[in-house]
Protein backbone atom coordinates (compact mmCIF):
# COMPACT_ATOMS: atom_id res chain seq x y z
CA UNK A 1 0.00 0.00 0.00
CA UNK A 2 1.83 3.19 -0.52
CA UNK A 3 -0.30 6.79 0.77
CA UNK A 4 0.83 10.45 -0.70
CA UNK A 5 -0.18 13.30 -3.00
CA UNK A 6 -1.49 13.28 -6.25
CA UNK A 7 0.80 15.12 -8.81
CA UNK A 8 -1.21 14.58 -11.91
CA UNK A 9 -3.48 11.94 -13.80
CA UNK A 10 -3.05 10.67 -17.07
CA UNK A 11 -5.32 8.34 -19.03
CA UNK A 12 -4.68 5.00 -17.20
CA UNK A 13 -2.62 6.21 -14.40
CA UNK A 14 -1.48 8.35 -11.62
CA UNK A 15 1.55 9.89 -10.65
CA UNK A 16 1.73 9.73 -6.46
CA UNK A 17 4.60 11.86 -4.85
CA UNK A 18 5.73 10.31 -1.61
CA UNK A 19 8.97 11.96 -0.11
CA UNK A 20 9.94 13.62 -2.88
CA UNK A 21 9.98 10.40 -5.00
CA UNK A 22 7.50 10.32 -7.82
CA UNK A 23 5.87 6.89 -8.99
CA UNK A 24 3.58 6.20 -11.23
CA UNK A 25 0.72 4.01 -10.43
CA UNK A 26 -0.76 1.97 -13.52
CA UNK A 27 -5.09 2.29 -12.59
CA UNK A 28 -8.26 0.81 -14.36
CA UNK A 29 -9.78 2.90 -16.45
CA UNK A 30 -12.69 3.38 -13.91
CA UNK A 31 -10.60 3.92 -10.85
CA UNK A 32 -8.94 7.06 -13.21
CA UNK A 33 -12.51 8.60 -13.22
CA UNK A 34 -13.21 8.01 -9.58
CA UNK A 35 -10.07 9.77 -8.70
CA UNK A 36 -11.05 12.36 -10.81
CA UNK A 37 -14.46 13.55 -9.53
CA UNK A 38 -13.55 12.80 -5.56
CA UNK A 39 -9.70 14.17 -6.15
CA UNK A 40 -7.67 17.42 -7.31
CA UNK A 41 -3.68 17.45 -7.91
CA UNK A 42 -1.99 18.04 -4.25
CA UNK A 43 -5.16 15.89 -2.33
CA UNK A 44 -3.58 12.85 -0.60
CA UNK A 45 -4.22 9.50 -1.96
CA UNK A 46 -4.20 6.14 -0.71
CA UNK A 47 -3.75 3.09 -3.01
CA UNK A 48 -3.54 -0.47 -2.82
CA UNK A 49 -0.38 -1.57 -4.92
CA UNK A 50 0.84 -4.76 -6.56
CA UNK A 51 4.06 -4.34 -8.34
CA UNK A 52 5.96 -6.36 -11.31
CA UNK A 53 8.18 -6.27 -13.88
CA UNK A 54 7.31 -5.55 -17.08
CA UNK A 55 9.48 -7.26 -20.18
CA UNK A 56 10.62 -10.72 -20.42
CA UNK A 57 13.62 -12.30 -18.33
CA UNK A 58 15.08 -13.55 -21.57
CA UNK A 59 16.74 -10.26 -22.06
CA UNK A 60 16.26 -6.70 -23.25
CA UNK A 61 14.73 -3.52 -21.06
CA UNK A 62 13.07 -4.55 -17.66
CA UNK A 63 10.83 -2.17 -16.04
CA UNK A 64 9.15 -1.71 -12.63
CA UNK A 65 5.63 -0.92 -12.31
CA UNK A 66 3.01 -0.62 -9.90
CA UNK A 67 -0.60 -1.39 -10.45
CA UNK A 68 -2.76 -0.01 -7.96
CA UNK A 69 -6.28 0.06 -6.33
CA UNK A 70 -8.93 2.14 -4.13
CA UNK A 71 -10.56 -1.12 -2.58
CA UNK A 72 -8.11 -4.19 -1.19
CA UNK A 73 -10.52 -6.86 -2.32
CA UNK A 74 -10.18 -5.64 -5.78
CA UNK A 75 -6.12 -6.20 -5.50
CA UNK A 76 -6.46 -9.54 -3.80
CA UNK A 77 -8.70 -10.72 -6.70
CA UNK A 78 -6.27 -9.32 -9.53
CA UNK A 79 -3.46 -10.91 -8.07
CA UNK A 80 -5.09 -13.94 -8.33
CA UNK A 81 -6.82 -13.28 -11.54
CA UNK A 82 -3.11 -12.54 -13.03
CA UNK A 83 -1.44 -16.18 -12.27
CA UNK A 84 -3.22 -17.70 -15.26
CA UNK A 85 -0.15 -18.20 -17.29
CA UNK A 86 -0.32 -15.65 -20.79
CA UNK A 87 -2.82 -13.55 -19.50
CA UNK A 88 -0.27 -10.38 -18.13
CA UNK A 89 -1.11 -7.49 -15.77
CA UNK A 90 -1.58 -5.35 -18.85
CA UNK A 91 -4.49 -7.34 -20.65
CA UNK A 92 -5.98 -8.16 -17.53
CA UNK A 93 -6.50 -4.83 -16.22
CA UNK A 94 -8.42 -3.91 -19.64
CA UNK A 95 -10.72 -6.95 -18.87
CA UNK A 96 -11.95 -5.50 -16.02
CA UNK A 97 -15.44 -4.06 -17.67
CA UNK A 98 -17.64 -6.44 -15.48
CA UNK A 99 -17.50 -6.29 -11.84
CA UNK A 100 -15.46 -8.17 -9.65
CA UNK A 101 -18.26 -10.01 -8.66
CA UNK A 102 -19.94 -10.99 -11.82
CA UNK A 103 -16.16 -12.32 -13.36
CA UNK A 104 -15.72 -14.62 -10.37
CA UNK A 105 -19.26 -15.58 -10.62
CA UNK A 106 -18.52 -16.56 -13.95
CA UNK A 107 -15.25 -18.33 -13.36
CA UNK A 108 -16.61 -20.31 -10.44
CA UNK A 109 -19.81 -21.66 -12.66
CA UNK A 110 -17.77 -22.60 -15.62
CA UNK A 111 -19.24 -19.95 -17.91
CA UNK A 112 -16.49 -19.42 -20.75
CA UNK A 113 -18.57 -17.64 -22.99
CA UNK A 114 -19.10 -14.93 -20.50
CA UNK A 115 -15.92 -14.36 -19.86
CA UNK A 116 -14.44 -14.69 -23.74
CA UNK A 117 -16.97 -11.27 -23.66
CA UNK A 118 -13.82 -9.97 -21.66
CA UNK A 119 -11.86 -7.12 -23.84
CA UNK A 120 -8.48 -9.30 -24.90
CA UNK A 121 -10.34 -12.06 -23.13
CA UNK A 122 -11.25 -14.53 -26.46
CA UNK A 123 -12.84 -17.97 -26.14
CA UNK A 124 -9.31 -19.69 -25.58
CA UNK A 125 -8.09 -17.49 -22.90
CA UNK A 126 -11.51 -17.88 -20.79
CA UNK A 127 -11.15 -21.79 -20.82
CA UNK A 128 -7.80 -21.26 -20.05
CA UNK A 129 -8.75 -18.92 -16.78
CA UNK A 130 -11.89 -21.35 -15.68
CA UNK A 131 -9.56 -24.08 -16.09
CA UNK A 132 -6.79 -22.53 -13.55
CA UNK A 133 -8.98 -20.51 -11.41
CA UNK A 134 -12.38 -22.57 -10.83
CA UNK A 135 -12.66 -23.31 -7.38
CA UNK A 136 -10.78 -20.70 -6.15
CA UNK A 137 -12.86 -17.62 -6.47
CA UNK A 138 -15.89 -18.55 -4.80
CA UNK A 139 -15.43 -15.55 -1.64
CA UNK A 140 -15.33 -12.94 -4.30
CA UNK A 141 -18.21 -14.27 -6.29
CA UNK A 142 -19.85 -13.70 -2.87
CA UNK A 143 -19.43 -9.88 -2.07
CA UNK A 144 -21.56 -7.04 -2.56
CA UNK A 145 -22.51 -5.93 -5.70
CA UNK A 146 -19.69 -3.21 -6.82
CA UNK A 147 -19.28 -1.12 -10.15
CA UNK A 148 -16.84 -2.50 -13.35
CA UNK A 149 -13.35 -1.20 -12.90
CA UNK A 150 -12.77 -0.43 -16.14
CA UNK A 151 -14.91 2.28 -17.88
CA UNK A 152 -17.58 1.13 -20.49
CA UNK A 153 -15.20 2.89 -23.48
CA UNK A 154 -12.75 0.63 -22.82
CA UNK A 155 -15.14 -2.19 -24.88
CA UNK A 156 -14.55 -0.06 -27.73
CA UNK A 157 -10.92 -2.26 -28.10
CA UNK A 158 -11.77 -5.54 -26.96
CA UNK A 159 -12.06 -6.86 -30.78
CA UNK A 160 -8.55 -5.75 -31.52
CA UNK A 161 -7.07 -7.38 -29.05
CA UNK A 162 -9.10 -10.34 -29.71
CA UNK A 163 -8.27 -10.58 -33.38
CA UNK A 164 -4.96 -10.33 -32.12
CA UNK A 165 -5.04 -13.20 -30.10
CA UNK A 166 -6.76 -15.09 -33.03
CA UNK A 167 -3.39 -14.04 -35.61
CA UNK A 168 -0.93 -15.41 -33.46
CA UNK A 169 -2.18 -18.37 -30.95
CA UNK A 170 -4.11 -20.04 -34.14
CA UNK A 171 -2.80 -18.97 -37.11
CA UNK A 172 0.69 -18.61 -36.85
CA UNK A 173 1.28 -14.76 -36.96
CA UNK A 174 4.69 -12.92 -35.39
CA UNK A 175 2.81 -10.47 -33.07
CA UNK A 176 4.81 -7.13 -35.03
CA UNK A 177 3.30 -8.92 -38.38
CA UNK A 178 0.05 -9.38 -36.72
CA UNK A 179 -0.22 -5.49 -35.34
CA UNK A 180 0.82 -4.01 -38.56
CA UNK A 181 -1.74 -5.89 -40.47
CA UNK A 182 -4.35 -5.24 -38.45
CA UNK A 183 -3.27 -1.46 -38.24
CA UNK A 184 -3.63 -1.58 -42.32
CA UNK A 185 -7.07 -3.42 -42.20
CA UNK A 186 -8.79 -0.21 -39.78
CA UNK A 187 -7.51 2.07 -41.42
CA UNK A 188 -8.94 1.15 -44.79
CA UNK A 189 -12.02 0.16 -43.30
CA UNK A 190 -12.84 2.12 -40.58
CA UNK A 191 -16.72 1.18 -40.05
CA UNK A 192 -15.02 -2.35 -38.27
CA UNK A 193 -16.44 -2.94 -34.76
CA UNK A 194 -16.49 -6.23 -34.69
CA UNK A 195 -13.35 -9.12 -34.51
CA UNK A 196 -15.21 -11.39 -37.22
CA UNK A 197 -15.46 -8.31 -39.21
CA UNK A 198 -11.74 -7.27 -38.69
CA UNK A 199 -10.59 -10.73 -39.45
CA UNK A 200 -12.58 -10.69 -42.84
CA UNK A 201 -11.21 -7.28 -43.68
CA UNK A 202 -7.31 -8.92 -42.94
CA UNK A 203 -8.35 -12.04 -45.09
CA UNK A 204 -9.17 -9.28 -47.90
CA UNK A 205 -5.97 -7.82 -47.94
CA UNK A 206 -4.35 -11.46 -48.50
CA UNK A 207 -5.99 -11.69 -51.70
Amino acid sequence: MIVGKLESFKDEYIVVGINGVYYQVLLPSGLVNKLRTSKKEGDEVSLYTLYYIEGGFGGGNQFPRLIGFLDEIDREFFEKLVTVKGLGEKKALKSLTMPIKEIAAAIELGDAKKLSTLPGIGPRMAEKIVAELKGKLSYYALIKEGEPLVAEHHKTLDFKDETLEVLTERLGYKKREAEEIIGIALIRNKSIKSSEELIKAIFSLKR
